[in-house]
């Protein structure tokens, strides 16, 4: 038994090859044989040789598979034969439930049927052999499969839960590392013209150029199999929603297999869906911010009339006008300029610098009359695209007088229906401060700056 026992485990250990090759030798026949590359590329693998050294492990001389039938085998296995080429005068084929080889012969044998006869045994073994590796690699892909199904109930857990879009990519890069074991993988991002590295970790993964694959505007959650660099087999995952577009770049130093990409396929899927959500999760909470703010700013915009109109003379009216805004707008600097009629001009009214009141510029905006408000087109200016010379000329106004204004922010007119009465400038130099206006605010201070221009008639 013991005996038995090793004679199968050397034939199912890759024995039956060897034994093969021993039958061709001892036949005094030079051949090669050959095994279907996995690159799918229609090459073939040197698996053994005999009575000859073979110069490379890879043949592509020949289109093996043209010179047999497709058609299914009857049996366990099948060996037939060819005619091939001068080199190559004699192939044969042993055919399997699940693998082929080829018997490449420098000389076709003196009774070729006698020969294939005689060869039966050893295909058999081959057939067993092969058999047995299906079985072994059928286990390994199940055991890896209950392994990815493990990763993916994992991940399920996970995925779904709000995050940052940076500790997202890290998320998933985790994933696929722990579960696929690349040599090496990267997240890459697109900024619109350029790919930058969007995870930590990348081994010095050189950015590719922002072309092929990283160029397309429909891009699938479907791995896609591409020219390594860094290893010989690379594999990109686009996981895109919107304007989000992220690349997950791995490498591996052998071609990845159906189990591996299909796995791919739903972590990408479940991914791009993930972004959606979380985007639609964010955009609920930005419009339920939105009605709240609305809320809040109707309640505030009423007390702010009531306070303006409680005001007695126009000293008060532009002190408190002048906290106002920068209480509405959470900005701690600005500048009130109003129309000083004695000296036919805007002069510098409030200024605040961190919210303390502080000395006023003197210096006069010289105007013949008010501005017209038909003049001024916009209810607010930006300060950064528009230097203040250039707002006053388009106004009708010499330049600016007051060389604070040009470290200001925004800018808004205070004007009734007629007249402009005077302006507003606003800024955020502290901490604490906001950087910039959202709508919101832009539409409430301008009904302030409106309501304070009606009231300016009182005075």
């Amino acid at each position: 038994m013991e005996e038995l026992y090793n004679r199968i485990n050397f034939i199912v250990s890759g024995g039956a090859l060897t034994l093969l090759t021993d039958f061709l030798g001892g036949k005094k026949l030079p051949a090669l044989i050959l095994e279907e590359s996995k690159k799918n590329d229609g090459s073939f693998m040197v698996m053994d040789a005999a009575g000859m050294a073979p110069e490379s492990l890879v043949f592509n001389e020949l289109n093996l598979k043209s010179l047999f039938s497709n058609r299914p085998i009857l049996g366990a296995f099948e060996v037939s034969s060819a005619k091939g080429s001068d080199k190559w005068p004699f192939i044969i084929r042993v055919k399997g439930a699940h693998r082929e080889i080829y018997i490449l012969l420098g000389k076709e044998p003196a009774e070729p049927e006698n020969f294939i006869n005689e060869l039966q045994p050893y295909a058999g073994l081959i057939n067993l052999w092969q058999t047995f590796q299906n079985i072994d690699d059928t286990e390994k892909k199940l055991s890896r499969l209950s392994y990815m199904l493990l990763a993916t109930k994992s991940t399920l857990a996970s995925v779904f839960e709000p995050m940052p879009l940076q500790y997202f990519a890290a998320f998933l890069s985790d994933v696929l590392r722990e579960s696929l074991f690349p040599e090496n993988i990267v997240v890459l991002k697109d900024e619109g013209n350029y790919l930058t590295v969007f995870t930590e970790g990348s081994g010095g993964a050189k950015i590719p150029e922002r072309k092929g694959i990283y160029a397309e505007h429909i891009l699938p959650p479907v791995p896609v199999v591409t020219n390594g660099t860094k290893t010989p087999f690379e594999v990109v995952l686009p996981v895109t929603e919107g304007s989000c577009r992220l690349f997950c770049v791995m490498h591996w130093n052998y071609l990845p297999d159906e189990q591996m990409m299909n796995f791919l396929e739903l972590l990408g899927n479940l991914a791009v869906r993930a972004i959606a959500i979380n985007n639609l999760r964010s955009q609920t909470n930005q419009s339920a911010s939105y009605i709240s703010s609305g809320e809040f700013t109707v309640l505030s915009l009423s007390n702010v009339l009531k306070i303006l109109k409680s005001a007695k003379d126009k000293s008060r009216f532009l002190s408190m006008l002048g906290d106002i805004f920068t209480e509405q707008c959470r900005m701690s600097d600005c500048i009130l300029a109003v129309w000083d009629e004695k000296r036919r001009g805007y002069v510098i009214a409030e200024k605040r610098v961190g919210q303390i009141k502080t000395d006023l510029n003197p210096a006069l905006l010289p105007a013949n009359n008010p501005v017209e408000a038909n003049n001024i087109s916009e209810i607010f200016y930006d300060l950064k695209a528009d230097k203040p010379d250039k707002i006053f000329k388009s106004w009708g106004l010499a330049g600016c007088p007051w060389e604070e204004m040009g470290k200001m922010r925004y800018l808004f007119p205070i004007s009734d229906d007629n007249l402009l009465v005077g302006m507003i400038a606003l800024a955020s130099n502290n901490a604490g401060d906001i950087s910039q206006l959202d709508k919101a605010q832009i539409a409430s201070l301008h009904l302030i700056a409106q309501f304070a221009g009606y009231e300016f008639k009182r005075f």
